[in-house]
């Protein structure tokens, strides 16, 4: 009879347990003897760690059980030697802080400062936790995970300057045989052989995460010994079976000694993520490594901040980042800019050198002029997603004299799936009845992107955040039925800052037209970008309550948010 039961198929029993919260597993684990063995593994399966070891008295029974620990803190960890003992575990995040309670827990920081079940804030690094020395509570960290044989994934920050530390971590990456991906944290300064030593010893990682930001404020002739013989040792490393890379350095020296001769050896890399670059010659480097074939497989590339720069290292890295750069390079398709500089020389190397290649672009930070946004939608027709900010429309930030000749240029990338456009152009301009609208710059403009994104019929989520002017209405000074091949859009995004005047007609033209959309966001907030209120103007309240009423009653299954 156990065999005919549903639960008895473990497949089944997971895909429950996904839809239920622990409370409720816990209920079901004591309905009977039966269920209690089905279901008190996945009970424990994840264990978050908001409390100290010693109150938790089930989990030694069934610490056998247990795949996943989140927030387990220094000073846990120190604590829980009788405890531990995970056969099984697989995922493992050490944080930095003890656990605290003031109301909700916050643990400690992962990499790249951001905290695991808290808001991201600033690094502490200290030299104790209460009465613990720091060097023991990382050597007892590293001696834990000699005990966690299957272990895939790790999260920890540790402090590899100390010879013990160093020596015994080293041996338990190498025992760890199932390790996929890695994510360490090194405040201080590490040994230049000791990090080749460590990437050696995880090569077989998949995803590589690391931060090494500390100074060798005493540097000497002993500390430039080290990085010549950190080359030398990473000239022989084996191929690294990467394929995610995330780096963060606050060195020139480990940039050369370490960086430049790791992406060498990355010839499976697909994603790598570079937050920042402290010397000019670094990019030298990184541009002759690239046009030589270092990462031919490279995809996607993320760009940090370089504010210890005076020019912008994005044109140089990407010339030599294109599919033509070798014959088994495929080219990056996705590049994210981080920095909020980006100059027009940087869009004309993207259309030049990665037009074929080039998929997906998102701008974080950058609020860019017209002149630069129409280059690369004019000039990449392999784009399939872009996330931008325009800026508003004058004699500083567009040529006036070539404005006609951009107006005339049509858009290559008629496959865009998304397109998330924050714009500026419209702001300061009160209403699409007055005269200071119809004999605008900004119309003009207004004008020609209508009349491009009305040809994106592959076009499935489309956020337009362009306040406080309402494009999207029927009747005069609107755009809305030049949009009738958008057959493909599925997700409309409005900013809150628009003079929403949509009604009955709207509704009835989207319902006919707009065949696939599934949700319209009336308060999207997926581009931040400052734009001017104008508080004497608002929005029709009435109309718009009539748009959602009479499109909900013609396609029952669009959803909204307002």
């Amino acid at each position: 009879m156990e065999k005919d039961h549903a639960f008895a198929d473990a497949v089944i029993r997971a895909e429950l347990v996904r839809h239920l919260t622990p409370h409720n597993v816990a209920c079901l684990s004591c309905t009977s003897k039966q269920y209690f063995d089905w279901f008190i593994p996945h009970l424990w399966h994840t264990r978050e760690f908001h409390v100290n070891l010693k109150n938790i008295q089930g989990l030694k029974r069934y610490q056998k059980y247990v795949k996943v620990i989140n927030n387990f803190s220094i000073n846990l960890a120190v604590e829980s030697r009788d405890f531990w003992d995970f056969p099984n575990l697989q995922t493992l995040h050490f944080v930095q802080q003890a656990a605290i309670h003031y109301g909700n827990f916050y643990g400690g920081q992962n990499l790249f400062g951001t905290t695991f079940g808290a808001p991201a804030g600033p690094k502490i690094y200290t030299s104790s936790i209460g009465n613990v020395n720091a060097a023991r509570v990382d050597l007892r960290l590293v001696l834990l995970l000699q005990s966690v044989p299957l272990l895939q994934d790790l999260t920890i920050t540790l402090a590899l300057d100390n010879s013990d530390v160093f020596r015994h971590f080293l041996s338990s990456v190498q025992s760890l045989k199932f390790l996929k991906k890695l994510r360490i944290t090194c405040a201080e300064y590490v040994n230049p052989t000791h990090i080749q030593r460590v990437l050696s010893a995880c090569r077989q990682c998949e995803e590589l995460e690391l931060d090494f930001t500390g100074v060798d404020t005493f540097k000497g002739i002993e500390e430039l010994e080290e990085y010549e013989q950190a080359k030398i040792d990473m000239a022989g490393l084996e191929e690294m079976a990467v394929k995610k890379l995330k780096l963060r350095t606050s060195l020139g020296d480990q940039e050369a000694s370490i960086m430049i001769p790791l992406l060498e050896k990355c010839t499976a890399l697909e994603e790598l993520r570079m937050f920042s670059i402290t010397i000019p010659e670094t990019v030298d480097l990184l541009k002759t490594a690239f046009a030589n074939g270092a990462c031919p497989q490279l995809k996607v590339f993320h760009q940090g901040q370089n504010l210890s720069l005076r020019e912008d290292p994005l044109p140089e890295l990407l010339s030599v980042m294109g599919p033509g750069r070798g014959s088994n390079a495929v080219g990056l398709c996705d590049v994210t800019i981080m920095s909020p500089d980006f100059a027009p020389k940087s869009a004309l190397t993207m259309t030049t050198h990665l037009s074929q290649s080039l998929t997906k672009v998102h701008f974080q930070e950058h609020i860019m002029n017209f002149e630069v946004f129409n280059e690369l939608v004019t000039g990449l027709p392999q784009l399939q997603s872009i996330h931008a900010k325009i800026n508003e429309i004058s004699v500083q930030t567009v040529d006036i004299n070539k404005f006609d000749q951009m107006c005339n240029r049509d858009w290559v990338c008629l496959g865009l799936k998304e397109l998330k456009l924050g714009s500026q152009l419209t702001q300061g301009i009160p209403t699409v009845k007055g005269d200071s609208w119809k004999q605008s710059l900004p119309k003009r403009c207004m004008d020609y992107l209508f009349s491009q994104f009305a040809k994106l019929e592959r076009l499935e989520q489309w956020d337009f955040i362009a306040g406080p002017v309402d494009l999207f209405i029927v009747g005069a000074g609107g755009y809305l039925r030049q949009l009738s091949e958008l057959k493909s859009l599925k997700r409309l995004g409005l900013g809150s800052k628009t003079i929403y005047r949509m009604g009955a007609k709207e509704a009835e033209w989207v319902a006919e037209n707009w065949t696939s959309l599934e949700h319209v966001d009336l308060s999207c907030n997926s581009i931040y970008i400052y734009i001017q209120d104008i508080p004497r103007v608002k929005a029709d309240k009435l109309a718009l309550d009539t748009f959602i009423h009479t499109l909900r009653s013609k396609r029952p299954k669009t959803t909204f948010n307002r």
